[in-house]
């Protein structure tokens, strides 16, 4: 009797110290961890309430604004080109991702009108963020990396991004084919100077994504378009000095 009189009290206090479901906190959604993460690192500032990470040029001239859009949870990878590019002369902002970039599809006709809200508010977040730290006289250079990559070459193209003087695109993809065919075919009849960097040990999609825009910029006799296969991550400044060498940026 004893033992059942204990197991009753104890299931009272359970019942009496458990939320209702509707009372219960949701989980934080990915962002903002992502935004915690960042938020102690030196370059890490604020512009227009949105967490960026921003570094100054050390070259003895400014040559312009790189906006870096790294692929999702790989904003430490790019941002080690940071030192390089400021070399160069360029100031760096990077732009920290969204975790819908990678789940939304652009030919999906399912989620259509969640992906028109993250073109628009994509696209709205790399011109107010680099209008706000583009100085006047300098070229605006656009580096974008895997999903990133894909959806800015994306809104270029289709005229929803003002287009930057160049674009380096670093393992960019969509994870559906129909996509990637798409984005060939329009960075192929896009005029603006492209740099095409792909890893060779990149993963499927980024390799077929890559192999079909060469393809396309080939039969369209794309101007201005280098593609170029990287055997280690760590060659992406010397070949971005290289193609702006050839543009006549430096």
């Amino acid at each position: 009797m004893a033992r059942l009189s204990l197991l009753l009290l104890f299931l009272t206090l359970l019942a009496s110290t458990t939320l209702p479901a509707n009372e219960i906190s949701p989980p934080a959604p990915l962002d903002h961890w992502q935004e915690s993460d960042w938020k102690g690192v030196p370059d890490s500032t604020r512009i227009d309430k949105q967490r960026v990470l921003f570094a100054k040029h050390d070259g003895d001239s400014y040559l312009g604004l790189a906006i870096l859009l790294p692929d999702w949870q790989r904003s430490g990878q790019l941002w080690q080109l940071t030192r390089d590019l400021g070399r160069l002369g360029f100031d760096t902002l990077l732009l920290l991702p969204s975790p819908q970039q990678t789940e939304l599809d652009p030919a999906s006709e399912k989620k259509q009108e969640n992906i028109d809200a993250f073109r628009r508010q994509f696209a709205e977040r790399i011109v107010k963020l680099g209008d706000a730290k583009l100085q006047e006289g300098g070229f605006k250079l656009l580096l974008a990396q895997g999903t990133s990559a894909a959806w800015a070459a994306n809104l270029i193209t289709s005229e929803q991004l003002p287009a930057p003087d160049a674009l380096v695109l670093l393992d960019g993809f969509f994870p559906n084919q129909l996509s990637n065919q798409t984005l060939a075919k329009q960075v192929a009849q896009a005029s603006i100077p492209t740099l095409d960097l792909y890893q060779e040990d990149g993963g499927r999609w980024p390799l077929l994504a890559a192999e079909a825009r060469r393809s396309e910029s080939r039969r369209s006799h794309k101007l201005n378009y280098r593609p170029y296969a990287l055997m280690e991550l760590g060659e992406t400044p010397g070949r971005i000095q290289g193609w702006l060498t050839h543009l006549g940026w430096i």
